[in-house]
């Protein structure tokens, strides 16, 4: 028999005008939640028992079927059967079914600590017998880390200054975990940094002479241990929300600090902080252009790495003034700007 619902059309195999298996719609739509947290993907069904096949338990696999920039995907994730669940390579320690097999038509997954990469669309399919249901939840994970040094020098902050330093960034300093998660997806940084738990450390993907740390030649995120908060480091930063739009300004390198400060002001913005625009490079914002920063500092986000944009991974560069990688560029150089406006900002265009 075919039902034609409000919202989907499904085919169920009768016996006795009876459908034996049907997915329940949770309805959420879009589940979001921060790097490093666990989340629980919903999948729930009705199970009804027909005669001579009471006991036949459903099958369920969970599969991430897309990416979070839409390519398709058909990454298994678990199955589960029989009171047995066996997970894939790649997702061991990370997904489980907490109310399996107690509940067994509550086939949510649980996944956590998420990283960046955990974001996209996932199918909870569950076949018993010839019937067969599945339902679609998309993911997305909010949030990135970034490393920050102060524009006097490397390595010069307290454990107090490299929190304000997040602060005036829109960001908090990073907790261990959002420093391992960025690192599980690959992010690699030879420049010991704060974090919250007043620990210092820097994540390693590809070792190097003077990169070792605690764990030789080992990948991995290098600690220092707890430190007197009055030593003088770099400071990772995690920021979670970017509530607005950051827009570059141009034409190329004719504003100064102040020009571009005055510049966004014109437009109702301000000029974005190094975590808004890391934000919105994280959600897809690419542009070979240097721009000026509300820190004083000039930096550009690259989705796409080409010749001529600073390097062969994705990520945000910065442009620095000495060649030892330290020091933001004079106020009165000139380069684009990065703009930012928040979502709910009333504001009136001041022409030239």
């Amino acid at each position: 028999g075919v039902y034609v619902g409000s919202l989907r059309l499904w085919v169920c195999v009768f016996v006795q005008k009876t459908c034996w298996l049907h997915m329940q719609k949770v309805g959420s739509g879009l589940v979001r939640a921060a790097l490093a947290e666990l989340v629980a993907l919903p999948c729930l069904f009705t199970l009804r028992s027909w005669p001579g096949a009471a006991r036949e338990a459903p099958r369920i696999k969970w599969t991430k079927v897309r990416t979070a920039s839409g390519q398709r995907q058909d990454l298994p994730i678990l199955v589960a059967k029989d009171n047995v669940v066996r997970v894939a390579k790649g997702w061991q320690g990370r997904v489980s079914l907490p109310a399996y097999p107690r509940h067994r038509a509550n086939a949510t997954l649980l996944l956590g600590p998420l990283r960046a990469s955990d974001s996209g669309l996932y199918r909870c399919q569950v076949v018993r017998g010839i019937e067969d249901e599945q339902d679609l939840v998309p993911l997305e994970v909010t949030g990135v880390v970034f490393h920050y040094r102060a524009a006097q020098d490397r390595y010069a902050l307290t454990f107090a200054e490299a929190q304000e330093a997040c602060r005036l960034s829109s960001a908090t300093i990073a907790a261990p975990r959002h420093l391992q998660a960025a690192f599980e997806d690959g992010f690699d940084n030879c420049d010991a940094g704060w974090l919250s738990d007043r620990t210092v450390r820097y994540p390693i993907t590809q070792s190097r002479p003077g990169c070792y740390g605690d764990r030789s030649s080992l990948p991995g995120v290098r600690s220092y241990g707890r430190r007197d908060p009055r030593e003088l480091y770099d400071v990772y930063c995690f920021a979670r929300e970017l509530g607005g739009e950051v827009f570059y300004v141009g034409p190329a390198r004719r504003l100064t600090l102040a020009g571009a400060r005055a510049q966004c002001r014109r437009q109702g913005a301000a000029l974005a902080s190094v975590g808004q625009l890391h934000l919105a490079w994280h959600e897809g914002l690419d542009q070979c252009d240097p721009g000026w920063l509300a820190d004083g500092s000039v930096r550009y986000p690259i989705q796409t790495p080409r010749r001529r944009c600073g390097g062969p991974a994705p990520g945000v560069r910065t442009v620095y003034r000495f060649a030892n990688r330290t020091g933001f560029p004079a106020p009165g150089a000139r380069f684009d700007a990065y703009c930012f406006r928040g979502a709910n900002c009333l504001f009136t265009f001041i022409p030239f």
